[in-house]
Formats: structure tokens, C-alpha cells, sequence
């Protein structure tokens, strides 16, 4: 079978560590990507994502490495499409530059949301580089509605 992949990179003014935290830590996730988040950001535990009250996007964390890698994969419980994509945030830097890598991989050729995911994957990074930056992110229900 033909997979897809989405893969986007962004330089964020904030320490590893400080990325890290805003990709692990439940109620800094919920401050850039959705309002709705719960779970337990450990190998082997889940995260839900939640999007209009009835949408979701659960997640099993499968690779924690402080400072410079998070992997989830989509449960069952994910909206269709998503179902055992995986996501790979990874963290480095170079110089004074700290740039993150989001690869959202494992999406069949016939996944319908493939394109809007990825419209919204890099909204949600600037929300995540807004957030880290200042403080203040722009998570669902606050982002910028495309296409639903």
C-alpha cells in the first residue's frame, strides 16, 4: 500500500527544552493546538484531542527523548483517516536557531482530510511558535477556521 506523508519545519526563538515542554506537558498542548486536551503524555499512555466537542484525534505517545523527539500514533479512536498515521516531532538546533520537524506520516493515497490536514498542521505551528514565543498560542476554537 501507497502511503502519504505531511512534513513541515519551523524555527521557534525558544530553548529545546522549552519546545520540548509545549509538545509533552497536557496543558501546554492545550494552549496552540486544541482547548479539548487530556491524557498523560508518557510512552505508552494516551492523549486525546478533542474539536467541536465531538471530533477526536487520540493518541498513543510511542517515543519520548527530552528535549529532541515525540512520536504519537493514532488509535482507533481518531477520525478515520487518521487512524495508525503517525506524527514525529523532531527538535535540533544549529547556531542560535532552534528548528522543529513535523512529519505526519503513514496516510493512505484515498485519506480525503490529507490536504486540509495539512493546511491546518501549519496553522497549528504558528499557533505553537506564538505560543512558545509570547506566551499566548491560538488554539481550536481560536484558530483560523479552514474548511469545516
Amino acid at each position: 500500500m501507497a502511503y502519504r506523508e505531511i512534513w513541515h519545519e519551523i524555527i521557534i526563538k525558544a530553548s529545546p527544552g522549552e519546545l520540548y515542554q509545549a509538545l509533552t506537558d497536557v496543558k501546554k498542548l492545550a494552549h496552540w493546538w486544541t482547548t479539548e486536551t487530556r491524557g498523560e503524555s508518557a510512552v505508552g499512555k494516551k492523549l486525546e484531542f478533542w474539536f467541536y466537542g465531538k471530533l477526536l484525534k487520540e493518541m498513543v505517545v510511542t517515543t519520548l527523548k527530552v528535549d529532541e523527539l515525540v512520536r504519537w500514533r493514532a488509535t482507533e479512536r481518531s477520525d478515520p483517516d487518521w487512524v495508525n498515521t503517525e506524527i514525529e516531532w523532531k527538535i535540533f538546533r544549529e547556531g542560535d536557531k532552534t528548528f522543529l520537524h513535523l512529519h505526519h506520516s503513514k496516510w493512505r493515497e484515498d485519506a480525503k482530510i490529507f490536504p486540509q490536514t495539512s493546511m491546518h498542521w501549519v496553522l497549528f505551528l504558528l499557533s505553537l511558535k506564538e505560543f512558545v514565543e509570547t506566551g499566548k498560542g491560538r488554539p481550536h476554537p481560536y484558530d483560523m477556521p479552514v474548511g469545516l
